[in-house]
């Protein structure tokens, strides 16, 4: 069976006069595991985000380190303590482990059922009581296919228009009638996410009585990219390496204009350049056909390094169509990223006599690799 990728999408409201959330999320990936833990603090605000974050901070990272469930528990147990005028523990748990195959855990203490979408049927994801480090826990395990979702919430979804549009609140059958009218396979796990919690604030007048946290985790075929950049040491090996990006799955990008060259020759297919330039500040781009994007090498990859480390996710939705621009688009979307890196050192950028490893285009790439894997893409690199 194929790995399958866990899509993750999170879409929060805080509570009316609140700046922070009081719900708090961390999304672990390891080699084998997508590790989803959500957790509501106690009340609202900073006091509610501390809480829920030390919560969902404990438990990633010691589900991480493969740490047994009782012992996460019983941790958290005694670093949280129960309030003691309402009894009641100071933040909520829902923890979702979903490995490559689809098996996949969910554990929720104190918190409302996940709900599981299947080919168009909502129903909770089946889980059973437990009791784990003293505390009555609900577990469950199910191994998930290709196209099955996840949705957790937290009590604020639950209780939306609770006392004003809606006299008892949503309640997790107005919530599931909701996931019914919009969970289509094509739709994603942040669109699902943020109608959710759209309908939420409407539901509550846009004067929300408490934090409202949506995470949806979808199941599907991983999307894949290779990016072929400067050209190898060796150069007998050009063929080899040409054939090697044209026969991997997913998009293909070839970044540099040696590079391009090399491609084109043995493609035996010219590479057309595109004189226009969206952006003075980025070389154009070109084209050859079987490939996905052609762009300049050092200088359009440290923009993109440059602005994934800033965040500026802004030029996601930008209309440029500069080679930078396009290029993060493409690395955004992908989910396994390929990097095969040509080690010959061009001498416009370095002293061809120094080693490689303090060679420029070796940091931009670097620098590149490490902001995506900072936002939780996948990526392998191989120097030739």
């Amino acid at each position: 069976m194929n790995a399958l990728f866990s899509e993750v999408g999170i879409a929060q409201l805080s509570k009316r006069g609140e700046e922070l959330c009081g719900d708090s999320v961390q999304v672990v990936k390891t080699g084998t595991h997508t590790i989803i833990v959500l957790s509501d603090g106690l009340g609202s605000g900073v006091k509610a985000n501390i809480l829920s974050t030390m919560t969902t901070k404990i438990a990633s990272s010691m589900l991480q380190r493969g740490i047994p469930l009782s012992d996460v528990v019983d941790t958290i147990a005694q670093t949280l303590p129960v309030c003691r005028v309402r009894k009641i523990a100071y933040s909520t748990l829902q923890i979702i482990k979903i490995a490559r195959d689809g098996e996949t855990t969910v554990v929720e203490f104190d918190s409302p059922a996940s709900f599981l979408i299947r080919n168009g049927h909502i129903v909770p994801f089946p889980t059973q009581e437990r009791v784990v480090a003293g505390k009555t826990l609900r577990v469950g395990q199910l191994h998930l296919q290709e196209g099955d979702m996840l949705v957790a919430v937290s009590d604020g979804v639950i209780h939306a228009g609770i006392g004003g549009l809606l006299k008892l609140g949503w309640g997790w059958q107005g919530v599931m009638n909701q996931l019914a009218l919009t969970c289509h396979t094509e739709r994603t796990a942040d669109e699902i996410g943020r109608e959710l919690i759209a309908c939420c604030e409407g539901y509550y007048l846009g004067k929300p009585g408490d934090d409202c946290t949506a995470v949806a985790v979808r199941l599907r075929q991983p999307l894949r990219l290779t990016l072929m950049t400067g050209p190898p040491v060796d150069q007998n090996t050009d063929e080899r390496l040409v054939k090697r990006l044209l026969s991997a799955a997913g998009k293909k990008v070839v970044s540099g204009g040696t590079t391009a060259n090399i491609v084109s020759r043995v493609m035996g297919k010219p590479v057309v350049v595109d004189l226009t330039y969206p952006n003075p500040d980025i070389p154009p781009t070109g084209s050859i056909e079987g490939i996905d994007l052609v762009t300049e090498g050092v200088l359009t990859l440290n923009a993109v390094a440059e602005r994934l480390q800033s965040k500026q996710l802004h030029y996601l939705h930008s209309r440029l169509q500069d080679g930078a621009t396009l290029l993060m688009k493409m690395l955004l979307e992908a989910d396994e990223i390929d990097v095969l890196a040509g080690k010959a050192i061009n001498p416009a950028h370095q002293n061809p006599h120094l080693p490689v490893q303090i060679n420029l285009k070796a940091q931009v790439i670097d620098k590149l690799i490490c902001s995506l894997r900072d936002i939780g893409k996948t990526v392998t690199i191989e120097w030739v």
